[in-house]
């Protein structure tokens, strides 16, 4: 039974005057004489949402009877008997609930039914990766050596150039790492746009072909320059689960923002010219996951879906005129990452031609323009127990 609105104060509690058939309680009253369907949205409480609510899609729900009475409080109140209709995707507020019972249980060790391990990174990530199967026995997420980050080779003395943001100028950058938040920076201007590539938040404020962040030469501190995001590792709870669908996949148990930096694609690093890619290479416009591509993720394939993030002009007024930011250009990447015998759980991210997150190139410092890090951002609102994926641009 659902009691309609009206007759309570603004932030809830009891009714303190009868509510009316009018507006939505009159909406529905006519709902239920012309049988017609309503959606349910429910609200939750939620830390990690901007207002600290979550508005869930509960789905299609049938005014069967409504009537008038005195309710709890006393007062009238309307009530209507709503029945969900059959066919439909799992009740959205049983997800979140889930979801959210899982991380009370995971935070509190305690593991629960078809988790094979709370924490594939045994501690190498700054939040635990747990990996869950309730299809089948298989265990191969943990046959493979955890890699938190890839081993880049040092940029070539003869081509190495040395960029800092203001380790040695007058400035209060190694003092106030809120400098490095301003165009001003040397490594924000690096990046182009006309702005700094991340809010105050963390959040990427715009795709780009490559990101410039602080790097070790810079005398802003790691622990709070907002121009090293990524560097500070995860923050959202994903875990590697088993379906039948798509077999291997992460999913998060957070509810993510749009733009919030998820993880880095990790393991062996290798020249793209060595002969033994050119092998696998030949496998890899088939497979719809790193291990069907014979263990081989490619920087040069994926497609430039930065462009699709924070282009709010572009999306609503395509022909405004505005000429659009200049972006700094980053060489392309010579090297690919071998994940056939180490890796991070990012390597079981599914591909999708529709994908709800993004790859985006990340230079650090001085380090090798063409080993740029290849780090993995939201592109939308991503829900509590909903799949990540990306387009490894097999389809092209």
């Amino acid at each position: 039974m659902y009691t309609g609105s009206g007759g309570r104060p603004r932030n809830g509690g009891d009714h303190l005057s009868d509510q009316e058939f009018q507006r939505g309680n009159l909406a529905l009253v006519y709902s239920c004489k012309y049988d017609v369907e309503v959606r349910v949205i429910r609200c939750h409480d939620c830390d990690a949402s901007p207002s600290g609510k979550l508005y869930v899609y509960d789905g299609l729900y049938k005014v069967e009877s409504f009537a008038y009475g005195p309710g709890k409080s006393g007062h009238e109140v309307c009530q209507f008997k709503l029945v969900r209709l059959p066919g439909q995707d799992a009740l959205g507020s049983n997800t979140w609930r889930s979801a959210r019972d899982l991380t009370d249980a995971l935070v509190a060790k305690i593991r629960p039914p078809g988790y094979l391990t709370m924490d594939m990174s045994k501690g190498k990530e700054a939040v635990p990766v747990p990996v869950r199967n309730t299809v089948d026995h298989d265990v191969s997420p943990l046959e493979f050596v955890y890699l938190a980050r890839p081993e880049f080779r040092a940029p070539p003395k003869s081509v190495s150039r040395v960029h800092k943001c203001c380790i040695y100028s007058k400035t209060a950058c190694s003092e106030m790492s809120s400098k490095c938040a301003a165009s001003g920076c040397a490594c924000v201007k690096r990046s182009g746009g006309g702005g700094p590539a991340y809010s105050a938040d963390g959040t990427l404020v715009r795709g780009r072909p490559v990101v410039y962040e602080c790097g070790a030469r810079c005398g802003c501190p790691p622990g709070s320059c907002p121009n090293r995001v990524t560097q500070r590792g995860m923050k959202h709870r994903l875990e590697v689960f088993r379906s039948k669908e798509t077999e291997w996949g992460v999913r998060t148990l957070d509810l993510i923002q749009p733009g919030a930096f998820l993880c880095e694609f990790t393991g062996d690093v290798l020249p793209a010219d060595q002969s033994r890619i050119a092998n696998a290479d030949a496998n890899a416009r088939t497979g719809a996951s790193t291990e069907e591509w014979g263990g081989i993720v490619d920087p040069r394939k994926f497609p430039p879906r930065w462009r699709e993030w924070g282009d709010a002009p572009a999306a609503v007024l395509p022909d405004d005129g505005e000429k659009p930011p200049r972006f700094a250009q980053c060489p392309t990447p010579g090297y690919v990452i071998d994940v056939s015998t180490r890796r991070n759980f990012a390597a079981y991210i599914s591909h999708s031609g529709a994908p709800n997150a993004f790859v985006q190139l990340v230079v650090r410092g001085d380090e090798d323009e063409s080993y740029p890090h290849l780090m993995v951002f939201a592109m939308e609102t991503i829900p509590p127990m909903r799949e990540l994926s990306i387009d490894y641009g097999v389809d092209q």
